[in-house]
């Protein structure tokens, strides 16, 4: 029965390539956040980073790419629940901002 060895090289090609399949798997999640929420930019940056952050620092950098551009896709995403018991899901501004200035007071006025 012959040994299986490997010489450092292949280590590290294998290590790398590992990692960037992790990298892969982390980033499919901003990347279908992105395609669901319509923000096809943040998340193919977030699959691209994590990727090649994966591919050189592993987990320690794949990972909070991942997380952080997630964030930033699902961070307008507004959650209100109607009297009726159904639930309202919004992206953008405020949804409790009835008189369209933008300002979130309620008052209708500048």
């Amino acid at each position: 029965m012959d040994i299986f060895e490997l010489g450092d090289s292949e280590v590290y090609l294998y290590l790398a390539l590992s990692n960037f399949l992790l990298g892969a798997l982390f980033g499919f999640f901003p990347l279908l956040a992105g395609i669901k929420m319509k923000n096809r930019k943040y998340g193919v940056t977030g699959f691209v980073g994590s990727v090649f952050g994966g591919a050189i620092a592993g987990v320690f950098l794949a990972f909070p790419v991942a997380a952080v551009l997630t964030w930033l896709i699902l961070k307008d995403l507004h959650v209100t629940p109607e009297p009726d018991g159904d639930v309202h899901v919004s992206i953008g501004p405020d949804v409790s901002d009835n008189d369209g200035n933008g300002g979130g007071d309620g008052d209708g006025g500048d």
